[in-house]
């Protein structure tokens, strides 16, 4: 990832100059990897952004006072404003250089309309106030931001008003979650999942079954589709806005931003014919799968103008769609972040607010997907969108709702301790399962590594590490990429405990080729013999719209690596090789791979430091525990 310039340029004052110097460290482009001498940045920066809040809130109060900004003040918000590039990236995404300066802003900005609400300020005034600040700070343009806190505003004041302890520093720390933004907050740290006494110590990387075999179950993931139902051929595919190729953005000029038939590689996202397709194509190419796993986000990036309705609409076409495709084979759906409204919110804790509930999605999910579910399932997905299934005896799938966990659900901010109920419930369910001897796959839509609260992440590594033996495999999807994730044990992270797969996306949103993935599971251990990723190429899939894509098969992971096996112990030995210069070629391929070969994508290539983040994002499944990223680093370059 290429470096951004710093956003405090030289008009600021001379607080926000030695704000910007400060945050200013060394870094390299391994965003998971922090340059020499960060905690004593860190440590600096803590006391910085104390004096940019300070400074911020009197000019903020002046503006309030005199009802119009100061030239101070708006040379104040001009340089700390975003570049348009950091919109369409995850926090994750953005290099260590970054984390300072948007937890100053957040923290700045952030807590001068936490003290305004707080001091009497109605709906309309914060409403006002965000939207004019949210522009100016070029988060979004103006409608974008109007829609969204919009959108969220409610729910946000809620929190606000009945949790008059929450500071900007512990909201900032929570949504950043970067080494930055430290979290010193008992509210959200001081809470833990009661893990039975009766596992043993991790003493060895978990070791796994003999490669694939002829009689091998045959598992399809789809995942991450994101249909746009206002997607329209021809029309700006350039638009700034998080989803483009829309009806209202219009048809460009310039040819060259036109929106391709199957789908393009820029902010847009899938047209219902590249829906159809992919989801034929599993049903042509794979009659004989056993199950499919279809792993969330039904819903387009248009975050700023969801509604109950469009997004139930949605749903149901694509549900229908998989239950006239599939009436024999069993499909185990879970949800995504964008199925909720607004998009990420999924309610926790002890609402007052009847119109705040995700009711709405849990009951819908609970009727559409009993074609394929026991009657017994229905109660948890009601409750919570989550549940359970015996497949066949000695097998079971556990689908988990973790959006819940996802950074940019505000409720965490509510009631943090709240998270617990979900995991307790995980729990249970598989030391039931260790009881009855079986195997376990569990569901979920983001990887446990990728935005999830760093509190969460830590709890659910003490319920894998219990359960190891009974956690035959994980799948995973969000991030949009065909990866994996390796687990290691939390007080002894040589040893390898767990492996998470990734199914990549049916969406090309952002610079990736549509996908699904092919396991081959063993029948008696249930564990990952080997999978196969299938892709088509974007670019020659538009040159001749009145043909169906080219589906390819563009590996085999047994194939590409040659391991002994997929246990994480088997893959533990391949991070080691790709850890070392001998293995720059291998995991140079793997980013290819990751990024599906996408034309949008290969053309930017990636970096030695480049190649060095991929790697650490594999290891790395906690955000404040960075050991084997570290580890790693130390043999890259040797």
């Amino acid at each position: 990832m290429q470096r951004n310039k710093s956003v405090l340029l030289g008009t600021a004052t001379l607080l926000s100059l030695a704000l910007l110097l400060v945050l200013q460290t060394p870094s390299v482009e391994a965003d998971r990897l922090q340059p020499k001498g960060y905690r004593e940045t860190v440590e600096k920066l803590q006391k910085y952004y104390v004096k940019f809040e300070d400074k911020v809130s009197r000019e903020f109060r002046r503006w309030k006072e005199e009802g119009t900004m100061s030239q101070h003040f708006r040379q104040l918000i001009q340089a700390s404003a975003i570049g348009k590039s950091e919109r369409a990236q995850e926090i994750r995404e953005l290099p260590t250089t970054r984390e300072g300066p948007l937890c100053a802003i957040c923290r700045g900005f952030g807590g001068s309309v936490l003290e305004f609400r707080r001091e009497g300020a109605s709906r309309e005034e914060v409403y006002n106030t965000t939207v004019e600040l949210c522009t100016m700070l070029n988060l979004q343009e103006e409608s974008i931001c109007r829609g969204l806190i919009e959108l969220n505003i409610d729910t946000i004041l809620y929190i606000v008003d009945n949790r008059p302890d929450l500071t900007s520093a512990s909201l900032c720390a929570v949504v950043f979650q970067s080494g930055a933004c430290v979290l010193d907050d008992s509210t959200f740290t001081d809470w833990q999942v009661d893990v039975d006494s009766n596992g043993t110590p991790v003493t060895a990387s978990k070791a796994g079954t003999a490669q694939r075999g002829p009689n091998d179950l045959k598992i399809v993931q789809i995942t991450d589709l994101h249909f746009d139902p206002n997607y329209r051929t021809g029309y700006n595919a350039e638009c700034g806005a998080p989803a483009c190729c829309r009806e209202s953005q219009g048809i460009p000029e310039d040819t060259s931003a036109a929106a391709g038939h199957w789908g393009d590689y820029r902010n847009c996202d899938t047209p219902w014919n590249a829906i159809e397709d992919l989801i034929d194509r599993v049903a042509e190419e794979h009659s004989d799968a056993d199950f499919v796993y279809h792993t969330g986000d039904i819903i387009d990036h248009g975050i700023w103008e969801t509604s109950i309705g469009y997004n139930v609409r949605s749903i149901n076409r694509v549900i229908s769609k998989l239950r006239d495709t599939f009436p024999e084979t069993p499909v185990y759906n879970i949800l995504g972040n964008h199925e909720a409204h607004p998009t990420n919110v999924y309610e926790l804790g002890e609402v007052t607010r009847p119109d705040f509930s995700t009711n709405w999605l849990y009951h819908l999910s609970a009727d559409l997907w009993s074609h394929w579910l026991p009657r017994a399932a229905q109660q948890t997905i009601r409750l919570g969108g989550y549940y359970t299934a015996l497949v066949r005896p000695g097998f079971r799938i556990i689908a988990l709702n973790n959006n819940d966990c996802y950074t940019f659900n505000w409720w965490i901010l509510f009631q943090p301790d709240a998270l617990k109920g979900q995991l307790q419930w995980l729990h249970d369910v598989l030391l039931q399962a260790e009881q009855a001897g079986e195997k376990v796959h569990i569901l979920a839509h983001l990887p446990i590594s990728s935005d999830c609260f760093s509190v969460w992440q830590r709890e659910y590594r003490r319920i894998l590490e219990r359960f190891r033996d009974t956690i035959s495999a994980q799948f995973h999807g969000h991030t949009h990429k065909d990866e994996f994730n390796v687990f290691y044990a939390s007080e002894n992270p040589e040893f390898a405990v767990g492996v998470a797969w990734n199914g990549g996306s049916g969406t090309a949103h952002t610079n990736v080729n549509p996908n699904y993935v092919v396991y081959y599971v063993n029948p008696e251990t249930y564990e990952v013999t080997d999978f196969e990723s299938y892709a088509y190429n974007l670019t020659s899939a538009n040159l001749t719209p009145d043909e169906r894509p080219d589906w390819f098969r563009m590996y085999s992971f047994q194939e590409e690596y040659g391991l002994s096996d997929l246990s994480p112990a088997g893959v533990d030995e391949l991070i080691q090789r790709l850890g070392t210069p001998a293995g720059r070629d291998e995991l140079r391929r793997y980013w290819e791979y990751k990024v599906k070969l996408a034309d949008a994508s290969l053309v930017s290539d990636c970096t030695e430091d480049c190649l060095l983040n991929h790697l650490c994002e594999i290891v790395t499944n906690q955000a404040d525990d960075l050991r084997k990223c570290q580890e790693l680093s130390d043999t890259f370059f040797d």
